[in-house]
C-alpha cells in the first residue's frame, strides 16, 4: 500500500494574504492545486483519500450488512454495482414510504417520559419526518394518496400499541458486529424491548404488505444478525425475535431456539470470502425487471448502459462542485479566523504592561 501524499496546506502567516475565493496549492508545477478537483491525482487529498478497497474497513475485515449479504446472495453483479461501483439507484415511492413509517415509529419511542404519545404527535411524526424522495416522479394525487396510506397504518398502529405501551430499551440501535477475523456486520436495529423479567426482545418493522409465515420468520438472516448483534451490544442474546408487519397489523414472533444463529455466520464469512475473491457473476432471476443495473448487466441484452450512467456521471459532478464549495468556504474561514487572531495579538501588544482594557 502506497502512503498518500500530505493534503495541501496554508500555513498561518500567509492565510491572512490569500484573496477570498484563491485557493493555494502545494507542489512546484502546481500538480496539487486543491480546487482542480476533476484533474486532481490520487493522493491530493491526503489523509482522506482512500486507503483500502471498497468495502473493507481499517482492520482490513469486509464490512456488510444484511442488505448487503441479502444483496449479494440474489445477484453478486448487482451488489458489485451498487456496493463496490456505488452507482446509485432510483430512488422508488414504496422505499421512501417504508423509511416514512419507521421514523415516525422511530420518534413514537424514542422519549424521555414514558407517557404514550397521542395519534395526533405520532402523526406529527410522520408529518415531520415524511421522506419525499422517491415520490418526486408521481402526480400530485398519488403522493397525496400515499401520505394517507401512510397516517391510516400509523392511527391503527397507535390503536394497537397505545394500551401496552412502554419504552424500549432503544431504538435504531446502531452495531457494529466482528464475525470472526473476516467481516464486520453494520446495521440498525428498530426496536429493542426489555420485558419486566429483564429478557430482551428484538423487533423489526416490515411495512410490504404480505405477512411472511412463522418458518420464514425463524428462517430469516435479519433477525439472526440481530440476535448475534443485540448479545454483542447489551450482553445477552434475546428472548424472542418479531418481524412487525405494520401495513397488515401482525406481528410474527419466534424465540431464539428457532434461530440458526450459525448458519448465519456461516452466511456472513461465505459472502465475505466471495467479495475478497471478487466473485460477482450476473444471477438472471425473478427481480431483474426491478433491478436498477439490468442496463448494464452483460446477462442482458438490449440495455442502454448509457442512461443509466447518466445518473452516476450527473453525481459525480455534483460531488466536485461541493468539493469545490467546501474548500473554497474552509480557506476563506481559515484567512479571515487568521486575519482577526493577527488583530486581535496586535491589540494586545499596543496595551501598556498592568494597564486594563
Amino acid at each position: 500500500m502506497t502512503e498518500s501524499a500530505p493534503a495541501p496546506s496554508v500555513p498561518a502567516d500567509d492565510a491572512a494574504r490569500v484573496p477570498a475565493g484563491d485557493v493555494p496549492f502545494d507542489g512546484p508545477d502546481g500538480a496539487l492545486r486543491l480546487l482542480d478537483v476533476e484533474g486532481a491525482p490520487p493522493g491530493t487529498f491526503g489523509e482522506f483519500e482512500p486507503d483500502s478497497p471498497p468495502l473493507i474497513d481499517a482492520e482490513g475485515r469486509v464490512r456488510l450488512s444484511f442488505s448487503r449479504v441479502d444483496s449479494y446472495e440474489n445477484c453478486p453483479r448487482r451488489f458489485r454495482y451498487a456496493y463496490v461501483d456505488k452507482l446509485p439507484g432510483k430512488p422508488g415511492p414504496h422505499l421512501s414510504f417504508g423509511t416514512s413509517i419507521h421514523n415516525a415509529l422511530e420518534d413514537f419511542y424514542d422519549r424521555k417520559l414514558p407517557a404514550c404519545p397521542t395519534e395526533d404527535e405520532l402523526l406529527g411524526f410522520l408529518f415531520a419526518r415524511w421522506d419525499s424522495s422517491g415520490f418526486a416522479h408521481l402526480p400530485r394525487d398519488e403522493q397525496v394518496a400515499f401520505y394517507r396510506h401512510a397516517q391510516d397504518v400509523l392511527r391503527r398502529y397507535h390503536r394497537k400499541a397505545a394500551p401496552t405501551y412502554r419504552l424500549p430499551a432503544a431504538t435504531e440501535a446502531w452495531f457494529e458486529l466482528p464475525i470472526g477475523f473476516e467481516a464486520t456486520v453494520v446495521g440498525s436495529i428498530d426496536r429493542v424491548d426489555v420485558d419486566d423479567e429483564g429478557r430482551f426482545h428484538v423487533i423489526d418493522y416490515k411495512t410490504n404488505r404480505k405477512v411472511k409465515n412463522r418458518e420464514r420468520v425463524a428462517g430469516s438472516l435479519q433477525l439472526a444478525i440481530y440476535a448475534l448483534a443485540c448479545r454483542h451490544l447489551f450482553g445477552v442474546l434475546p428472548a424472542t425475535v418479531s418481524l412487525d408487519f405494520v401495513v397488515p397489523g401482525v406481528t410474527i414472533t419466534v424465540p431464539l431456539e428457532d434461530l440458526d444463529l450459525d448458519a448465519a455466520r456461516q452466511t456472513v464469512l461465505d459472502t465475505a470470502k466471495a467479495v475478497r475473491e471478487e466473485r460477482y457473476e450476473p444471477t438472471p432471476n425473478r427481480l431483474c425487471d426491478w433491478c436498477d443495473f439490468r442496463a448494464l448487466c452483460p446477462a442482458w441484452e438490449g440495455g442502454e448502459p448509457g442512461r443509466l450512467l447518466g445518473p452516476a456521471v450527473e453525481q459525480l459532478q455534483a460531488l466536485r462542485r461541493q468539493v469545490v464549495r467546501d474548500v473554497r468556504t474552509l480557506r476563506e474561514l481559515e484567512a479571515g479566523v487568521a486575519r482577526i487572531a493577527g488583530e486581535v495579538a496586535g491589540a494586545d501588544q499596543d496595551v501598556p504592561p498592568g494597564a486594563s482594557r
